[in-house]
């Protein structure tokens, strides 16, 4: 079973690759669920991983469609 460890912003942006700043935006507009202890705002591993298989692109990371 795999641990489901809380991460704190800047463990999500290391992790997805993004800014500080982006993770933040994730957690604030609940795009990604968050959990609140005291004043620390944590996302779980397993939302995590959630949130990367809803947003996986089928095109191979090239949001734009291809015409002729």
């Amino acid at each position: 079973m795999i641990e489901n460890k809380l991460l704190n912003a800047d463990q999500l942006a290391n992790i997805l690759n993004i800014s500080r700043s982006k993770a933040y935006q994730l957690m604030r507009n609940s795009e990604i669920p968050t959990i609140t202890i005291g004043r620390n705002v944590r996302v779980s591993h397993k939302d995590l991983e959630e949130f990367i298989e809803q947003n996986r692109s089928n095109n191979g990371g090239n949001d734009e469609q291809q015409g002729s």
